[in-house]
């Protein structure tokens, strides 16, 4: 039996920011359930970068004295593997010098931007086409910053328009979620005449940027920070929620952890963080929307998913979610080639409970509900070259073409 002794903190610092020479990233193929199981235990100590599963692999950053734990273990285990990334910091380095702007650059798809200058885009996208799009600030974070929702579609009073909910960026270090949720608003608004049916038909909500905090984080200290930066009342406890294990469906149960140093700590109760509860209180008390389908936008693995995350059970009209994801993956796909899973989280993944979809789905408030995973399958993982925003973009906002477009064609179902 092997025992892990891993650190809170098990890479170097430098003038202030979170450094990851050394640091690899595991690609492992587990091959049976039990396997699955083996490897999910890990999920305590290790930055798993996705999920465990048997139908496909599992990727684990790890540096140090660590990578030769973990490959004892995975020995010994039978579970093969591979070095997919070499060195995580020369990613983050080679992304950094891409990612270089002009002093005052206005929003763009060729670079990932900060919440500010995101914010400020969607206030000026917003005022200069009130005909069609509003904003709406639903709350705030821990460290005070604005949770802006902009809503989408021509104004008719006289008709309860289907409505979808998106958001981006629930996981900090998913950067491409935030680039491609502002492409497909830009696109929206700045080229209407192709999509006047949607916008006539369909009232469009999108959160940007749901975890501004650690989105902020990720970008001036470390660019691997996944969760919230929520204060410990402890003071030897680490900083941080994993937003997406805090919501009030199933809390706590399987794929969650109470280790605040974990990268899926669930908090210490449902709906701790203000994120979540700011999101789900907009929802639940827009008592004059017809919310119909939820989509939450992460990276990486290329994957429509549905509920439930919390249990290897399946919705009674899975059926219906399966159908209608699998028209969205087919057209995504269409696009540039690239490749989509669909099913529910636990039929592809294992376990994670406490999700923003699985609340979608069980609060009763939409009946379609969606985690869109895309670019890419592991040759960048979270570190996405900026010059594939505007590509995933573009074959993603298929798929949310396809949910605006079943709305109309079937405005009661």
């Amino acid at each position: 039996m092997l025992i892990f002794v891993v650190c809170c903190v098990s890479y170097t610092l430098a003038v202030g920011q979170v450094r990851y020479d050394g640091h690899e990233v595991l690609r492992t193929y587990p091959q049976s359930r039990s396997q699955v199981e083996k490897l999910a235990t890990l999920r305590e100590v290790f930055d798993f970068w996705t999920e465990p599963r048997i139908r496909g692999p599992t990727d684990i950053r790890i540096g140090g004295s660590d990578k030769t734990s973990l490959r004892n273990f995975l020995t010994q285990s039978g579970i093969p593997f591979e070095v997919l990334i070499p060195d995580v910091e020369q990613l983050i380095q080679e992304e950094r010098k891409l990612n270089v702007k002009a002093e005052n650059a206005t929003l763009d798809w060729e670079h990932y931007f900060g919440v500010d200058d995101i914010h400020s885009w969607l206030e000026n996208i917003a005022a200069a086409n009130p005909d069609i799009a509003s904003i709406q600030d639903i709350g705030q974070s821990t460290e005070g910053r604005t949770l802006k929702v902009i809503k989408i579609g021509v104004p008719n009073r006289n008709v309860s328009k289907p409505a979808i909910f998106m958001d981006g960026g629930i996981h900090a270090r998913e950067w491409i979620a935030p680039a491609i949720a502002t492409w497909f608003i830009n696109e929206l608004i700045n080229n209407r005449s192709q999509h006047q049916a949607i916008l006539e038909n369909v009232d469009i909500y999108v959160l940007p940027t749901f975890n501004v905090d650690g989105y902020e984080y990720s970008r001036s200290n470390d660019r691997m920070w996944r969760k919230t930066r929520s204060k410990p009342s402890n003071p030897l406890a680490c900083a941080g929620v994993d937003p997406n294990r805090n919501f009030d469906h199933h809390f706590g149960g399987p794929g969650t952890s109470t280790n605040t140093c974990s990268e899926i700590y669930k908090g210490p109760e449902a709906f701790s963080e203000p994120e979540t509860r700011a999101m789900s209180n907009f929802i639940l008390n827009s008592t004059n929307v017809n919310w119909r389908i939820y989509v939450a936008l992460h990276s990486y693995a290329q994957m429509v998913l549905t509920p439930w995350g919390y249990t290897y059970d399946l919705p009674e009209d899975y059926t219906d979610l399966k159908t209608l994801g699998v028209l969205a993956a087919d057209a995504l796909t269409a696009v540039h080639g690239t490749d989509y899973e669909v099913g529910s989280v636990t039929e592809i993944l294992s376990p994670g409970a406490g999700g923003s979809d699985d609340w979608a789905k069980g609060s009763g408030v939409f009946k379609y509900s969606y985690t869109l995973e895309v670019r890419d399958q592991g040759r960048y993982g979270f570190i996405l070259p900026p010059e594939q925003i505007i590509p995933t973009a573009e074959e993603t906002f298929e798929a949310i073409k396809v949910f605006a477009r079943f709305l109309i064609a079937h405005p009661d179902e």
